[in-house]
């Protein structure tokens, strides 16, 4: 085998290896939204949330952003259009000033600060509709 097979054996080999474990990523990020989804139904998107309205955020690392709003045992879920990469649970997402959060909207991702670092931006996402999913009785 040539050098240059046997690097584009490597090359190819390293490329599944990432793309396996991309999507490894994306099963455990799935599995864990549908264990935090269970018992729920899901309603008609919604374009935008208002956020002094937004009491908690979770980030489901490559899959979704979860929100909960005050007074409302709903959960809203927004699987981002681009920035997937970025979307990582080990990060913030960067309000700055907005009043509301919509569909199409580009949030910029930042290091949460954590072991003395201080934040900066890191990435971003685009935010897809706003997904409810209402308890069921």
């Amino acid at each position: 085998m040539g050098a240059a097979t046997k690097g584009l054996a490597l090359v190819l080999a390293l490329g599944l290896s990432a793309a396996t474990g991309a999507q490894a990523r994306d099963a455990k990020g799935e599995a864990k939204l549908a264990k935090l989804l269970e018992g729920r139904t899901v309603r008609a998107g919604l374009p935008c949330l208002e956020v002094r309205k937004i009491i908690t955020t979770e980030i489901i690392t490559g899959t979704a952003i979860v929100y909960r709003l005050r007074g409302s045992p709903t959960l809203y879920v927004n699987r981002p259009t681009a920035g997937l990469e970025d979307l990582n649970s080990n990060n913030a997402l960067m309000l700055n000033q907005a009043v509301t959060l919509c569909e199409g909207n580009n949030l910029p991702t930042g290091d949460n600060g954590g072991r003395g670092a201080g934040p900066g931006y890191n990435g971003g996402v685009r935010l897809g509709e706003f997904v409810p999913y209402v308890k069921d009785n």
